[in-house]
């Protein structure tokens, strides 16, 4: 193995401190371990799944779990455990004696007695004393660097990607969340994306009138009755000619398979551009109209098609939610393609699917890549409502640090004309300067906006 900035700092015995997120302690125990070397997880009775979880994915022992039960304010029960645990490990291991702690998890009380334990010496048990002098260390999240502790200022430490091995199938696995497959990373009908993005506004308007109309389940609201206004010079039949019925109704569910395998929605009113596209993928009737029966017959045979779900029969209304919203999400992933290599992201994804058993609420955020550990999360909607905009960007903050922790970054791609707003009415609740949000005037050249946002947090 080269030699590293980490290697005066890797030891053969490292005590982790437990939070509710595993993933700094994923990090410190890929970094800071001599090869051979052990974690030893510390942990209570509130952080003991997700201390089970990392003794999974680190392939660890009984041996190597040090809990805490519900003393993880109590000094003494704290002093007493990892001074046990430093007298099992010499005992076993008595040519491997370099300790150490990375207390970026757990309480602070936790991390205080635990750092005593390692650094002070028991006159009573001579046997436990630590030489060479335990390596103290904490992941910053703020430099997204380690800091090893010194008697003056710590030493920061850049982390390294290779030995992460992190992916976003395992970042989720460290949650107790398994992908049932691998996230998608090929944008679905690139060529269409592309096209509906030129025109955005005359396909969503299209969406509201025909896809959305036909394809979904009415609930009538209310009726009216008018009188028609009668040109002069016109003929009318019989009073009820002039007589006007207005139905307003709320658009609900998609409707059934069959019902929308049936559908052959008019595409007149679309741009020849749209149109071409879509003759030229095959998704075009005997009458000229759009017909999600072709479309979903013609996907079959094509490269980078709409995601399956689960179950076949859910398989027209995965293609609707496609055409009414989701091509922003394959967007969005067009344009994280294209920065990749210049913002050195290790991965990009959507589509996060999970098997049907698991319980676990849905995802917020649709589009996410990692540099490193550093977790980017973009929530998208192709919605213009500002509250609805910003509701989704909280769902999406929430879950982003839920998983990444402090470290992760988050923004919202919208069509709201003023981004600025809602990014300030977020920031009035919730003081994350790095949180970002795209509006319409964005989209055009969204690649360039997503490269900024990336490399400012640099900054």
């Amino acid at each position: 193995m080269s030699t590293t900035e980490f290697d005066k700092y890797k030891v053969d015995h490292l005590f982790l401190l437990i939070g509710e997120n595993p993933l700094p302690n994923y990090v410190a125990a890929k970094l800071l371990l001599k090869e051979g070397g052990k974690p030893y997880l510390v942990f209570s009775e509130y952080t003991e799944k997700s201390a089970e979880r990392l003794k999974e994915i680190l392939d660890l022992s009984d041996k190597e779990m040090v809990p805490l039960n519900n003393n993880q304010s109590n000094a003494y029960e704290i002093t007493k455990r990892i001074r046990e645990k430093i007298k099992d490990i010499k005992k076993y291991f008595p040519d491997k004696n370099s300790f150490g702690l990375n207390y970026t998890g757990g309480t602070k009380a936790m991390a205080a007695h635990t750092y005593q334990a390692l650094l002070s010496h028991d006159d009573k048990d001579l046997t436990i004393q630590l030489n060479p002098a335990p390596v103290f260390s904490y992941l910053d999240s703020h430099s997204l660097k380690i800091l090893i502790d010194q008697t003056n200022n710590p030493i920061p430490l850049d982390i390294p990607k290779e030995p992460l091995e992190l992916s976003l199938e395992k970042l989720f696995e460290l949650h107790g969340l398994s992908l049932s497959k691998p996230p998608k990373t090929e944008v679905t009908l690139p060529e269409l994306v592309e096209t509906i993005i030129k025109n955005d506004l005359a396909w969503r308007e299209w969406c509201k009138k025909q896809l959305s109309v036909e394809g979904r389940q009415r609930e009538e609201l209310k009726r009216e009755q008018k009188e028609l206004e009668i040109q002069e010079g016109e003929e009318i039949a019989s009073n009820q000619n002039n007589i006007v019925t207005e139905i307003y109704f709320n658009l609900k569910e998609w409707k059934n398979a069959t019902d929308l395998r049936n559908l052959s929605l008019p595409i007149h009113e679309l741009p020849e551009e749209i149109t071409s596209v879509l003759e030229k993928y095959a998704f075009i009737d005997d009458n000229g109209n759009l017909s999600i029966q072709k479309l979903e017959q013609i996907q079959q045979q094509i490269e980078y098609e709409i995601p399956k779900p689960k179950k076949s029969k859910d398989y027209p209304e995965e293609i609707c939610k496609w055409l009414e919203g989701i091509w922003l999400e394959d967007y969005v992933l067009q344009q994280l393609n294209k920065i990749q290599k210049e913002c050195s992201l290790d991965e990009v994804g959507m589509s996060f699917d999970f098997p049907e058993k698991l319980n676990i609420i849905q995802f917020e955020f649709d589009v996410a890549c990692l540099r490193g550990y550093q977790l980017f999360a973009i929530s998208c909607t192709t919605s213009n409502d500002s509250g609805l905009c910003k509701s989704k960007l909280f769902e999406a903050y929430h879950r982003a640090r839920q998983m990444g922790g402090d470290e992760a970054r988050v923004a919202l791609v919208c069509y709201y004309d003023k981004p600025t707003k809602i990014k300030q009415r977020f920031m009035s609740q919730i003081d994350d300067p790095k949180v970002s949000v795209f509006g319409s005037g964005d989209i055009a050249d969204l690649s360039e906006k997503l490269k900024a946002w990336i490399q400012e947090v640099d900054d």
